[in-house]
């Protein structure tokens, strides 16, 4: 019986332990992010994370009084992530559309409504094109894009355009650059920093539809977790109130802020 008893002990505590080894930790806030998107996300020559939204996610954890744990991952499998409960939220200058807003809760943190994106040209734009629809016009152009993002599904709108999915943005500066592709669609925000180092790039404004239009960025939250995404809304307004947003945003997007290595 001793015997027993001992043995049943024994098995108790390594079920308990393996329980609680994998149980997440309350006081966790675990974010999802995609580095390669500088300002808001990128690693440095140490390889830790930096950027604006990383400063944002640690502001963020600090006011729900969390440990911030990042997780880095394909832009197109944080919303998936998010869905399955892999993380908690998402932070990767994620515009605010209406179709991301039937999968997921996107809470504003920063950015304003778009109505245009910028496509990049390396050097020149095509002599002749004044307009995106004038691209039909030249020989099977081709324009990168990251993938699953609001660009890439601006681009696949026009049949006379291909589409070339890439993972970062050095990797569509560079693809654009070396003449793979003739031209690339960002952020707009995203494009002010790349301009001040890469003086190269010429802008051609296009028009977005009113079901792209974007309403800023957002921290993605499964739409199932109230408690989470009420909490966030409230830590957001109040950094965003004490100014703590706009102070990040002045130092990552101000003209000579050092972004770090790209």
């Amino acid at each position: 019986m001793k015997t027993f008893l001992k043995t049943l002990n024994i098995l108790i505590l390594i079920i308990s332990i393996a329980a609680c080894s994998t149980k997440k930790t309350s006081d966790e806030l675990v974010v999802g992010t995609c580095t390669g998107f500088p300002p808001y996300e990128m690693l440095n020559k140490n390889g830790d994370f930096e950027g604006f939204d990383i400063d944002v996610a640690q502001a963020l954890a600090k006011q729900l009084g969390k440990k911030l744990v990042l997780k880095d991952m394909g832009f197109d499998a944080l919303i998936l992530a998010v869905n399955q409960g892999k993380i908690d939220c998402a932070m990767a200058g994620m515009s605010i559309t209406e179709t991301r807003k039937s999968e997921v809760a996107m809470i504003h943190y920063q950015g304003h409504a778009l109505t245009h994106l910028p496509m990049l040209f390396w050097e020149r734009i095509p002599e002749g094109v004044t307009t995106v629809e004038d691209l039909k016009k030249l020989p099977h152009p081709t324009v990168c894009a990251q993938v699953d993002s609001l660009q890439a599904e601006v681009v696949a709108q026009y049949d006379f355009l291909t589409l070339k999915h890439l993972e970062n943005i050095p990797d569509l500066i560079m693809d654009i650059k070396y003449g793979k592709s003739i031209a690339t669609v960002l952020e707009p925000m995203v494009v002010e920093a790349l301009q001040q180092e890469n003086p190269h790039l010429k802008i051609l404004n296009i028009p977005l539809k009113p079901a792209q239009q974007s309403f800023g960025h957002g921290i993605v939250i499964n739409k199932n977790n109230i408690s989470l995404i009420a909490t966030v809304e409230k830590a957001i307004q109040e950094l965003k109130n004490d100014g703590t947003i706009a102070a990040l945003e002045a130092k990552w997007f101000t003209k000579g802020a050092s972004h770090g290595d790209k």
